[in-house]
């Protein structure tokens, strides 16, 4: 992933999406991962870290192996079904 270009796109204005997977408590399945889209808010070059708000509420970061994908923001957020 390039974190400075990604930083740079941001610091420039563009709107950016990101895609990531993250941990669902599951007692019964065992560790199970939720995906959802939300708009990148910033990186962090040096940690390689994404940040986010969790449903457009909570901060949260991303770690690098969680992420899917980052493409232009459109305004839509989605979850998906837990894998």
């Amino acid at each position: 992933m390039d974190f400075v270009s990604l930083e740079a796109r941001l610091a420039s204005g563009e709107g950016l999406k990101i895609k990531y997977r993250y941990p669902v408590d599951s007692e019964i399945h065992g560790p199970t991962y939720g995906v959802r889209t939300d708009r990148l808010v910033d990186v962090s070059v040096e940690h390689r870290r994404f940040y986010t708000l969790f449903r457009g509420i909570v901060p949260i970061w991303i770690e690098e192996d969680e992420v899917i994908e980052i493409s232009p923001d459109d305004g839509e957020y989605s979850d998906f079904p837990v894998e």
